[in-house]
Protein backbone atom coordinates (compact mmCIF):
# COMPACT_ATOMS: atom_id res chain seq x y z
CA UNK A 1 0.00 0.00 0.00
CA UNK A 2 2.76 2.44 0.94
CA UNK A 3 4.51 1.80 -2.35
CA UNK A 4 1.78 3.75 -4.10
CA UNK A 5 2.91 6.90 -2.31
CA UNK A 6 6.65 6.43 -1.82
CA UNK A 7 9.32 7.35 -4.43
CA UNK A 8 10.05 4.75 -7.07
CA UNK A 9 13.52 4.02 -5.69
CA UNK A 10 13.37 1.04 -3.35
CA UNK A 11 14.26 1.94 0.25
CA UNK A 12 17.09 0.06 1.99
CA UNK A 13 16.08 -3.34 3.24
CA UNK A 14 16.55 -2.42 6.89
CA UNK A 15 14.00 0.43 6.74
CA UNK A 16 10.81 -0.76 8.40
CA UNK A 17 7.24 0.08 7.42
CA UNK A 18 6.99 2.21 10.55
CA UNK A 19 9.79 4.46 9.25
CA UNK A 20 8.07 4.80 5.90
CA UNK A 21 4.88 5.67 7.76
CA UNK A 22 6.68 8.40 9.70
CA UNK A 23 8.09 9.81 6.46
CA UNK A 24 4.63 10.02 4.94
CA UNK A 25 3.21 11.71 8.04
CA UNK A 26 5.87 14.41 7.71
CA UNK A 27 4.93 15.37 4.15
CA UNK A 28 2.65 18.22 3.17
CA UNK A 29 -0.68 17.91 1.39
CA UNK A 30 -1.46 20.24 -1.49
CA UNK A 31 -4.63 20.78 -3.53
CA UNK A 32 -4.12 22.65 -6.81
CA UNK A 33 -7.12 23.77 -8.85
CA UNK A 34 -9.30 21.02 -7.37
CA UNK A 35 -12.97 20.99 -8.33
CA UNK A 36 -15.88 18.62 -7.85
CA UNK A 37 -19.08 18.48 -9.90
CA UNK A 38 -22.19 16.43 -9.32
CA UNK A 39 -23.79 16.54 -12.73
CA UNK A 40 -24.59 20.16 -13.46
CA UNK A 41 -23.96 21.17 -9.82
CA UNK A 42 -20.51 22.50 -8.97
CA UNK A 43 -19.84 21.61 -5.33
CA UNK A 44 -16.23 22.84 -5.23
CA UNK A 45 -14.37 25.11 -7.62
CA UNK A 46 -10.68 26.00 -7.97
CA UNK A 47 -9.58 24.88 -4.51
CA UNK A 48 -5.93 25.77 -3.88
CA UNK A 49 -4.81 24.77 -0.41
CA UNK A 50 -1.81 23.32 1.38
CA UNK A 51 -1.62 21.57 4.76
CA UNK A 52 1.82 21.41 6.31
CA UNK A 53 3.02 18.73 8.76
CA UNK A 54 1.80 19.47 12.29
CA UNK A 55 -0.41 22.31 11.08
CA UNK A 56 -4.08 22.70 11.94
CA UNK A 57 -6.04 24.15 9.02
CA UNK A 58 -9.62 24.96 9.97
CA UNK A 59 -12.19 25.28 7.18
CA UNK A 60 -15.33 27.19 8.09
CA UNK A 61 -18.37 28.24 6.13
CA UNK A 62 -22.16 27.96 6.17
CA UNK A 63 -24.04 24.72 5.65
CA UNK A 64 -23.72 23.54 2.06
CA UNK A 65 -20.45 25.41 1.46
CA UNK A 66 -18.61 22.21 0.47
CA UNK A 67 -16.66 21.48 3.67
CA UNK A 68 -17.56 17.78 3.90
CA UNK A 69 -17.02 17.32 0.16
CA UNK A 70 -13.53 18.76 0.56
CA UNK A 71 -12.77 16.27 3.32
CA UNK A 72 -14.07 13.35 1.29
CA UNK A 73 -11.94 14.33 -1.71
CA UNK A 74 -8.82 14.32 0.45
CA UNK A 75 -9.73 10.97 2.02
CA UNK A 76 -10.36 9.36 -1.35
CA UNK A 77 -14.06 8.74 -0.72
CA UNK A 78 -14.79 11.04 -3.65
CA UNK A 79 -12.67 11.61 -6.74
CA UNK A 80 -12.10 15.17 -7.98
CA UNK A 81 -13.57 16.22 -11.31
CA UNK A 82 -10.44 18.30 -12.01
CA UNK A 83 -7.25 19.44 -10.37
CA UNK A 84 -4.29 17.82 -8.62
CA UNK A 85 -4.13 16.42 -5.10
CA UNK A 86 -0.57 15.96 -3.87
CA UNK A 87 0.98 14.18 -0.90
CA UNK A 88 4.58 15.28 -0.90
CA UNK A 89 5.75 14.92 -4.51
CA UNK A 90 3.08 12.40 -5.49
CA UNK A 91 -0.21 13.14 -7.25
CA UNK A 92 -2.71 10.88 -5.50
CA UNK A 93 -5.93 12.25 -7.00
CA UNK A 94 -6.68 8.83 -8.53
CA UNK A 95 -5.51 6.74 -5.56
CA UNK A 96 -8.13 4.81 -3.56
CA UNK A 97 -8.86 5.69 0.05
CA UNK A 98 -6.87 2.76 1.45
CA UNK A 99 -3.69 4.07 -0.21
CA UNK A 100 -3.92 7.50 1.42
CA UNK A 101 -4.13 6.50 5.10
CA UNK A 102 -6.24 9.50 6.13
CA UNK A 103 -7.88 9.39 9.56
CA UNK A 104 -11.35 10.68 8.71
CA UNK A 105 -13.90 11.47 11.40
CA UNK A 106 -17.35 11.57 9.85
CA UNK A 107 -20.05 14.03 10.81
CA UNK A 108 -22.48 11.08 10.89
CA UNK A 109 -20.24 9.14 13.39
CA UNK A 110 -20.64 5.79 11.50
CA UNK A 111 -20.06 3.56 14.55
CA UNK A 112 -20.27 -0.24 14.54
CA UNK A 113 -23.50 -0.95 16.49
CA UNK A 114 -22.40 -4.36 17.81
CA UNK A 115 -19.00 -3.20 19.07
CA UNK A 116 -18.23 -1.51 22.38
CA UNK A 117 -16.74 1.95 22.68
CA UNK A 118 -13.23 0.51 23.06
CA UNK A 119 -13.73 -1.89 20.14
CA UNK A 120 -14.98 0.92 17.91
CA UNK A 121 -11.96 3.02 18.79
CA UNK A 122 -9.64 0.08 18.12
CA UNK A 123 -11.22 -0.83 14.78
CA UNK A 124 -8.93 1.24 12.50
CA UNK A 125 -5.86 -0.22 14.21
CA UNK A 126 -7.07 -3.69 13.19
CA UNK A 127 -7.50 -2.71 9.53
CA UNK A 128 -4.96 -3.91 6.92
CA UNK A 129 -3.28 -0.52 6.79
CA UNK A 130 -2.31 -0.72 10.46
CA UNK A 131 -2.20 -4.50 10.96
CA UNK A 132 1.16 -5.66 12.30
CA UNK A 133 2.57 -2.13 12.67
CA UNK A 134 1.36 -1.50 16.21
CA UNK A 135 1.92 -3.93 19.07
CA UNK A 136 -0.92 -4.86 21.43
CA UNK A 137 0.50 -2.87 24.36
CA UNK A 138 0.90 0.28 22.31
CA UNK A 139 -2.57 -0.15 20.84
CA UNK A 140 -4.11 -0.33 24.31
CA UNK A 141 -2.08 2.69 25.40
CA UNK A 142 -3.36 4.70 22.42
CA UNK A 143 -6.96 3.73 23.13
CA UNK A 144 -6.65 4.65 26.80
CA UNK A 145 -5.05 7.99 25.92
CA UNK A 146 -7.77 9.18 23.53
CA UNK A 147 -10.57 7.92 25.78
CA UNK A 148 -9.07 9.89 28.67
CA UNK A 149 -8.66 12.96 26.45
CA UNK A 150 -12.38 12.94 25.60
CA UNK A 151 -13.56 11.87 29.10
CA UNK A 152 -14.92 8.57 27.78
CA UNK A 153 -12.82 6.05 29.72
CA UNK A 154 -15.68 5.14 32.08
CA UNK A 155 -17.88 4.21 29.10
CA UNK A 156 -15.45 2.00 27.21
CA UNK A 157 -17.58 -1.16 27.53
CA UNK A 158 -20.85 0.39 26.41
CA UNK A 159 -22.47 -0.16 23.02
CA UNK A 160 -23.39 2.80 20.77
CA UNK A 161 -27.09 2.23 21.53
CA UNK A 162 -26.33 3.04 25.17
CA UNK A 163 -24.71 6.39 24.37
CA UNK A 164 -26.01 9.91 23.89
CA UNK A 165 -25.37 11.82 20.68
CA UNK A 166 -22.48 13.73 22.23
CA UNK A 167 -20.91 10.52 23.53
CA UNK A 168 -21.18 8.91 20.10
CA UNK A 169 -19.44 11.92 18.62
CA UNK A 170 -16.58 11.52 21.07
CA UNK A 171 -16.22 7.83 20.13
CA UNK A 172 -15.99 8.81 16.46
CA UNK A 173 -13.41 11.44 17.37
CA UNK A 174 -11.36 8.90 19.36
CA UNK A 175 -11.46 6.47 16.44
CA UNK A 176 -9.80 9.11 14.24
CA UNK A 177 -7.30 10.38 16.81
CA UNK A 178 -6.04 6.90 17.73
CA UNK A 179 -4.63 6.36 14.25
CA UNK A 180 -1.18 7.01 12.79
CA UNK A 181 -2.20 8.65 9.49
CA UNK A 182 -0.79 10.94 6.84
CA UNK A 183 -3.51 13.48 7.71
CA UNK A 184 -6.38 13.90 10.17
CA UNK A 185 -9.70 15.05 8.69
CA UNK A 186 -12.12 16.00 11.48
CA UNK A 187 -15.62 16.84 10.23
CA UNK A 188 -17.45 18.82 12.95
CA UNK A 189 -15.60 16.95 15.70
CA UNK A 190 -17.16 18.71 18.73
CA UNK A 191 -20.36 20.28 17.41
CA UNK A 192 -22.74 18.04 19.40
CA UNK A 193 -21.05 18.50 22.78
CA UNK A 194 -22.15 20.72 25.64
CA UNK A 195 -20.47 24.11 25.94
CA UNK A 196 -18.12 23.15 28.80
CA UNK A 197 -16.80 20.04 27.09
CA UNK A 198 -16.64 21.75 23.70
CA UNK A 199 -14.45 24.56 25.06
CA UNK A 200 -12.27 22.10 26.97
CA UNK A 201 -11.76 19.73 24.06
CA UNK A 202 -10.95 22.29 21.41
CA UNK A 203 -8.00 23.43 23.52
CA UNK A 204 -6.86 19.91 24.43
CA UNK A 205 -7.15 18.59 20.88
CA UNK A 206 -5.27 21.61 19.51
CA UNK A 207 -2.40 21.01 21.95
CA UNK A 208 -2.28 17.32 21.07
CA UNK A 209 -2.45 17.72 17.29
CA UNK A 210 0.28 20.36 17.15
CA UNK A 211 2.70 17.91 18.80
CA UNK A 212 2.12 15.28 16.09
CA UNK A 213 3.74 14.95 12.67
CA UNK A 214 0.57 14.73 10.51
CA UNK A 215 -1.41 17.84 9.73
CA UNK A 216 -5.05 18.28 10.68
CA UNK A 217 -7.95 19.52 8.56
CA UNK A 218 -10.71 20.70 10.93
CA UNK A 219 -14.11 21.26 9.27
CA UNK A 220 -16.74 23.29 11.12
CA UNK A 221 -19.55 25.77 10.42
CA UNK A 222 -18.69 27.53 13.70
CA UNK A 223 -16.39 30.44 12.87
CA UNK A 224 -15.42 30.98 16.53
CA UNK A 225 -14.43 27.32 16.91
CA UNK A 226 -12.41 27.54 13.71
CA UNK A 227 -10.57 30.64 14.92
CA UNK A 228 -9.84 29.03 18.30
CA UNK A 229 -8.14 25.91 16.89
CA UNK A 230 -6.58 27.06 13.62
CA UNK A 231 -3.03 27.87 12.70
CA UNK A 232 -4.54 28.96 9.39
CA UNK A 233 -8.18 29.70 8.73
CA UNK A 234 -9.94 28.94 5.42
CA UNK A 235 -13.31 30.55 4.71
CA UNK A 236 -15.30 28.47 2.21
CA UNK A 237 -18.56 29.85 0.83
CA UNK A 238 -20.50 28.48 -2.13
CA UNK A 239 -17.80 25.96 -2.98
CA UNK A 240 -15.10 28.63 -3.35
CA UNK A 241 -12.36 29.71 -0.98
CA UNK A 242 -13.01 33.33 -0.04
CA UNK A 243 -9.98 33.87 2.19
CA UNK A 244 -7.02 32.06 3.75
CA UNK A 245 -4.95 33.49 6.59
CA UNK A 246 -4.25 33.42 10.28
CA UNK A 247 -7.37 33.84 12.44
CA UNK A 248 -6.11 37.26 13.51
CA UNK A 249 -5.61 38.42 9.91
CA UNK A 250 -8.99 37.17 8.70
CA UNK A 251 -10.74 38.83 11.63
CA UNK A 252 -8.91 42.13 11.18
CA UNK A 253 -9.21 42.29 7.38
CA UNK A 254 -12.08 40.18 6.05
CA UNK A 255 -11.72 39.86 2.29
CA UNK A 256 -15.35 40.67 1.56
CA UNK A 257 -18.77 41.22 3.12
CA UNK A 258 -19.56 37.49 3.19
CA UNK A 259 -16.45 36.78 5.30
CA UNK A 260 -17.08 39.80 7.53
CA UNK A 261 -20.58 38.54 8.35
CA UNK A 262 -19.26 35.07 9.20
CA UNK A 263 -16.21 35.71 11.40
CA UNK A 264 -16.40 37.19 14.91
CA UNK A 265 -18.41 36.92 18.12
CA UNK A 266 -20.70 38.49 17.12
CA UNK A 267 -19.77 39.03 13.49
CA UNK A 268 -19.10 42.42 11.95
CA UNK A 269 -22.04 44.69 11.14
CA UNK A 270 -22.15 45.79 7.50
CA UNK A 271 -24.28 48.88 7.02
CA UNK A 272 -25.60 49.78 3.57
CA UNK A 273 -25.85 53.57 3.37
CA UNK A 274 -25.64 56.60 1.07
CA UNK A 275 -23.02 59.28 1.71
CA UNK A 276 -23.23 62.86 0.49
CA UNK A 277 -21.37 66.09 1.14
CA UNK A 278 -22.85 68.63 3.51
CA UNK A 279 -21.23 71.39 1.47
CA UNK A 280 -18.44 71.88 -1.03
CA UNK A 281 -15.66 71.41 1.53
CA UNK A 282 -14.74 67.86 2.50
CA UNK A 283 -13.41 69.15 5.81
CA UNK A 284 -16.90 70.35 6.70
CA UNK A 285 -18.17 66.80 6.99
CA UNK A 286 -21.13 65.17 5.33
CA UNK A 287 -24.36 63.27 5.82
CA UNK A 288 -24.89 59.51 6.04
CA UNK A 289 -28.30 58.19 5.02
CA UNK A 290 -29.49 54.71 6.03
CA UNK A 291 -32.71 53.55 4.35
CA UNK A 292 -35.69 54.20 6.57
CA UNK A 293 -33.81 56.70 8.76
CA UNK A 294 -33.12 60.42 8.68
CA UNK A 295 -29.61 61.39 7.57
CA UNK A 296 -27.04 61.81 10.34
CA UNK A 297 -23.96 64.03 10.26
CA UNK A 298 -20.50 62.52 9.85
CA UNK A 299 -17.18 64.16 10.57
CA UNK A 300 -14.52 65.48 8.25
CA UNK A 301 -12.42 62.49 9.31
CA UNK A 302 -15.16 60.15 8.09
CA UNK A 303 -15.44 62.01 4.78
CA UNK A 304 -11.69 62.04 4.22
CA UNK A 305 -11.56 58.29 4.83
CA UNK A 306 -14.63 57.11 2.92
CA UNK A 307 -15.88 59.75 0.45
CA UNK A 308 -13.72 58.42 -2.41
CA UNK A 309 -14.79 54.81 -1.80
CA UNK A 310 -18.45 55.19 -2.64
CA UNK A 311 -20.25 53.93 -5.73
CA UNK A 312 -22.62 56.70 -6.84
CA UNK A 313 -22.72 57.71 -3.18
CA UNK A 314 -23.44 54.16 -1.97
CA UNK A 315 -21.24 52.80 0.80
CA UNK A 316 -20.96 49.45 2.61
CA UNK A 317 -19.58 50.30 6.03
CA UNK A 318 -18.08 47.64 8.30
CA UNK A 319 -18.56 48.28 12.04
CA UNK A 320 -17.40 45.76 14.64
CA UNK A 321 -19.83 45.18 17.55
CA UNK A 322 -17.01 45.81 20.05
CA UNK A 323 -16.28 49.25 18.58
CA UNK A 324 -19.80 50.66 18.75
CA UNK A 325 -20.82 52.79 21.75
CA UNK A 326 -24.44 53.19 22.75
CA UNK A 327 -25.55 56.71 23.68
CA UNK A 328 -28.87 58.06 24.86
CA UNK A 329 -30.92 59.73 22.16
CA UNK A 330 -30.81 63.50 22.62
CA UNK A 331 -33.47 65.28 20.53
CA UNK A 332 -31.52 68.54 20.31
CA UNK A 333 -28.04 67.08 19.92
CA UNK A 334 -26.62 65.70 16.67
CA UNK A 335 -23.10 64.44 17.34
CA UNK A 336 -21.23 63.28 14.23
CA UNK A 337 -20.47 59.62 13.49
CA UNK A 338 -23.44 58.25 15.44
CA UNK A 339 -26.25 56.25 13.84
CA UNK A 340 -29.82 56.53 15.11
CA UNK A 341 -31.68 53.36 16.04
CA UNK A 342 -34.15 51.58 18.30
CA UNK A 343 -33.19 48.74 20.66
CA UNK A 344 -34.67 45.47 19.41
CA UNK A 345 -33.22 42.99 21.95
CA UNK A 346 -30.93 42.89 25.00
CA UNK A 347 -29.01 39.68 25.77
CA UNK A 348 -27.08 39.67 29.08
CA UNK A 349 -24.26 37.09 28.93
CA UNK A 350 -22.44 37.68 32.21
CA UNK A 351 -19.25 39.61 31.52
CA UNK A 352 -20.80 41.37 28.54
CA UNK A 353 -24.15 42.09 26.93
CA UNK A 354 -25.26 41.92 23.32
CA UNK A 355 -27.65 44.70 22.31
CA UNK A 356 -29.39 44.40 18.95
CA UNK A 357 -30.48 47.69 17.41
CA UNK A 358 -32.72 48.36 14.42
CA UNK A 359 -31.64 51.18 12.13
CA UNK A 360 -34.23 51.47 9.42
CA UNK A 361 -34.41 48.14 7.56
CA UNK A 362 -31.09 46.92 8.99
CA UNK A 363 -30.25 45.28 12.31
CA UNK A 364 -26.92 45.82 14.07
CA UNK A 365 -25.37 44.17 17.13
CA UNK A 366 -23.37 45.92 19.83
CA UNK A 367 -21.17 44.13 22.37
CA UNK A 368 -21.04 46.19 25.53
CA UNK A 369 -20.52 45.91 29.30
CA UNK A 370 -22.29 43.55 31.71
CA UNK A 371 -25.00 46.04 32.73
CA UNK A 372 -26.85 48.35 30.36
CA UNK A 373 -29.75 50.75 30.93
CA UNK A 374 -31.35 49.99 27.57
CA UNK A 375 -34.60 48.08 27.08
CA UNK A 376 -36.32 46.97 23.87
CA UNK A 377 -37.99 49.91 22.19
CA UNK A 378 -35.60 52.53 23.57
CA UNK A 379 -34.21 55.07 21.06
CA UNK A 380 -30.40 55.16 21.02
CA UNK A 381 -27.46 56.41 19.06
CA UNK A 382 -24.56 54.15 18.06
CA UNK A 383 -21.33 56.11 17.98
CA UNK A 384 -18.26 54.78 16.18
CA UNK A 385 -14.69 55.81 15.37
CA UNK A 386 -14.33 56.23 11.59
CA UNK A 387 -10.64 55.29 11.87
CA UNK A 388 -11.66 51.83 13.15
CA UNK A 389 -14.35 51.24 10.52
CA UNK A 390 -13.85 49.34 7.26
CA UNK A 391 -15.46 49.85 3.88
CA UNK A 392 -16.42 47.37 1.17
CA UNK A 393 -17.23 47.87 -2.49
CA UNK A 394 -20.94 48.60 -2.72
CA UNK A 395 -21.37 46.24 -5.72
CA UNK A 396 -18.86 43.40 -5.32
CA UNK A 397 -18.60 43.45 -1.53
CA UNK A 398 -14.78 43.26 -1.69
CA UNK A 399 -12.80 45.02 1.06
CA UNK A 400 -11.24 48.25 -0.16
CA UNK A 401 -7.49 47.78 -0.39
CA UNK A 402 -6.63 51.02 1.38
CA UNK A 403 -8.95 50.06 4.23
CA UNK A 404 -7.00 46.84 4.70
CA UNK A 405 -3.76 48.71 5.37
CA UNK A 406 -5.09 51.65 7.33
Amino acid sequence: MLSLLLPSARPPGHVRAASASADLASQSWCLAGVGKDYGAVCALSDINLSIEPGEIVAVTGPSGAGKSTLGRLISGLEMPTRGRLMLGRHDIADRPARARRVAHMFESFALYPTRTVAQNVASPLEAPGHSGRIKAAEREQRIAEVLALTEMQALRERLPSQLSGGQKQRVALCRALVQDPTLYVLDEPIGHLDARLRHHLRGEIRRRQRRLAPGTLWLTPDGIEAMAVADRLVVLIGGRIQQIGTPEAVYARPANVAVARLIGDPAMNVVQAVLRFADAQVQAGGLLQVEGQAAVPVSGTFMARFATRTKMGRLALGLRPTELRLLAEEPLASPPDALRGVVWAVEPLGRHTWVTVDIGAQRLRVKTGPQVPWVPGAPVRMAFDPLQALSFDADSGVLHADAATS
